[in-house]
């Protein structure tokens, strides 16, 4: 089995503000990737996160939510705190926050993949572009351990000749960094309720 990482601790600099707690169609953009991830089948599932809003959320849902104390740190820190905190398991799945047109139908075909050999890293890919949520084998533990600012675990992959790319579509890897890319989820909303109704 599984254990689900969920990263929530950064400060969305680009945004100018917290951009997990931007509303999108009257829910946060941190609730979807909660909402969907606990509708998967994981082992546990880990939300990191330095915001008490957040945690609340987590709580809600059942999460084992782990405060960063130190998020000034980067990423790598969110990252070695979810390991550190979870139970004997096959993997770790590293979520990010900002993705809320991920599916769960990707989410278990990225799974899947992963059991016909864990020791592979898997990697969601759409065309050219890679992203996340990514399975990092429990063989690379204290590898990830000694991670550090924050690069996450794109030093492992580099280093790593075992590693699955899987197609996804192009929404799951969607993320939001800035307001720009807030507003293309807004006009992606649009076209697709517009298709909808057409049909």
């Amino acid at each position: 089995m599984i254990s689900a990482i969920i990263m929530a601790s950064g400060f969305s600099k680009r945004m100018g503000q917290n951009k997990l707690l931007i509303k999108y169609n009257n829910k946060f953009l941190i609730e979807y990737t909660l909402d969907i991830i606990s509708n998967c089948n994981f082992k546990e599932k880990i939300l990191v996160t330095q915001y008490e809003e957040i945690k609340k959320f987590g709580e809600k849902l059942n999460f084992k939510v782990v405060i960063n104390k130190y998020p000034n740190k980067g990423q790598s820190e969110s990252i070695k705190l979810g390991v550190k905190e979870s139970d004997e398991s096959e993997g770790y799945m590293f979520f990010v926050g900002d993705q809320p047109l991920l599916n769960k139908k990707d989410i278990e075909k990225l799974i899947n993949v992963f059991k016909e050999d864990t020791s592979f890293i898997v990697i969601p890919k759409y065309k050219e572009s890679l992203g996340n949520p990514v399975i990092y084998p429990s063989i690379y533990k204290e590898q990830i351990l000694k991670l550090e600012g924050d690069k996450g675990g794109k030093s492992i992959i580099k280093s790593s000749d075992k590693i699955k790319y899987v197609d996804v579509c192009e929404n799951t890897l969607f993320d939001i960094d800035n307001i720009d890319d807030f507003k293309n989820l807004l006009k992606r909303r649009a076209e697709n309720e517009k298709r909808l109704n057409s049909n």
